[in-house]
């Protein structure tokens, strides 16, 4: 039987090519309609800055950008690797590893999550942009242009820089213009974390398993990951004080007693159920790794605009390359491994960065992952 889903999402698309049919040949002005979306041209340009205090702030923060771009690249191929190697261990939860996973309304992007995906979505890349054609104009090189764009439901922007300018300018200045976007995007995230770690703006609402010790008490009971914890002993467990507090009065702290604990919890498709903990002499734990979960709507837009930030930042830092007939399209990684590349090796170079993009993007590929995004924090 054929899913709701995919019957809506194949509505989606079906809409998408109806709206292309429809409108491509027809003269929108500044709207274009591609088979799966629109963009929408601003109409909006501007002309190098002439120094000043706001382009020296500027250019600062483009040195920092460089810095950000650098830490972001490794951080992307750090846990590329990591994933890697998670899912070639033979040893238990090996081939799990979630590695990248595709925005995709209906299977990747739960229904009810897309509206959060489209806004944190949305800002990130209107930041991501805008610090693009910022800093473009505060190292003398011209705005010629600026849209907005959807795909499917999935917001999207772009600029367009003078590219004889963009060429001709310093290196250094045009690594702070390929690194602004991935910046604004990792200080975001850095922003929005710390804002919600400074002020009290939500309380936890659950604990959930992210980790269960092999052979242990947790896991002879049947205590896996994903589930959510919701009584201990009868008694409600809302945050990591309450599991710490009614497991500590359940005897499982004590090392020299033996404790027998009825945990209630909710698997992954919704249906609760009880299980029973044994907990032997010689441990101070039954063998879990625990985390707290906030659900409600605050929350998730926060945990949204944190990792879409981070998964926008780092994307874009990696330097990838897709080939395309006549063409070919680069993240913003992607054009430092080419400029980069030019610099030190003159063409030959530029060949070894294009190279180094279509390598990652292929390593991309290999580590894609369709499991449905939780943004329950």
């Amino acid at each position: 039987m054929v899913s709701i889903e995919i019957v809506a999402l194949a509505a989606m698309v079906a809409a998408w090519l109806v709206l292309y049919a429809v409108f491509r040949d027809k003269d929108l002005g500044r709207i274009s309609f591609l088979p799966f979306g629109i963009i929408v041209r601003i109409g909006v340009s501007r002309e190098p800055l002439e120094g000043g205090k706001l382009g020296r702030a500027v250019s600062l923060y483009g040195y920092l950008s460089i810095i950000l771009m650098f830490l972001s690249t490794i951080a992307f191929y750090y846990l590329a690797f990591r994933t890697a190697l998670a899912r070639l261990s033979p040893g238990p939860g090996g081939g799990e590893a979630a590695g990248f996973i595709p925005l995709i309304p209906g299977v990747t992007i739960p229904w009810d999550n897309l509206v959060y995906v489209a806004f944190a979505l949305g800002i990130g890349v209107l930041l991501h942009e805008a610090a693009h054609a910022i800093v473009a104009v505060a190292e003398g090189i011209r705005l010629k242009d600026a849209g907005i764009a959807i795909f499917l439901f999935i917001p999207a922007a772009f600029v367009e820089l003078d590219e004889d300018q963009l060429n001709r300018a310093k290196l250094t200045s045009r690594l702070k213009v390929f690194s602004a976007g991935v910046a604004a995007n990792v200080l975001v995230a850095l922003a929005v974390l710390a804002a919600a770690s400074a002020l009290p703006l939500v309380e936890p609402t659950g604990v959930k398993i992210v980790g269960v010790e092999e052979g242990s008490p947790a896991a002879v009971a049947g205590l896996a990951q994903g589930m959510t914890i919701l009584e201990v002993n009868g008694k409600p467990v809302r945050s990591l004080d309450d599991l710490r507090r009614l497991l500590g009065e359940a005897g499982v702290t004590d090392e020299s007693a033996r404790a027998e604990v009825y945990i209630k919890v909710r698997d992954a498709d919704g249906a609760t159920r009880e299980l029973v903990v044994v907990k032997e002499p010689g441990r101070t734990t039954i063998g879990v790794s625990v985390a707290e979960f906030y659900d409600s709507k605050l929350a998730t837009t926060i945990n949204a605009l944190v990792l879409l930030n981070i998964g926008v930042g780092l994307i874009n830092a990696a330097p990838i390359l897709l080939p395309l007939p006549g063409a070919a399209v680069l993240s913003d990684g992607g054009h430092i491994a080419v400029h980069v590349g030019e610099k030190l090796l003159g063409r030959n170079g530029r060949y070894l960065g294009a190279a180094i993009g279509i390598a990652t993007l292929i390593l991309i590929i290999g580590l894609l992952s369709f499991q449905p995004l939780d943004l329950t924090p």
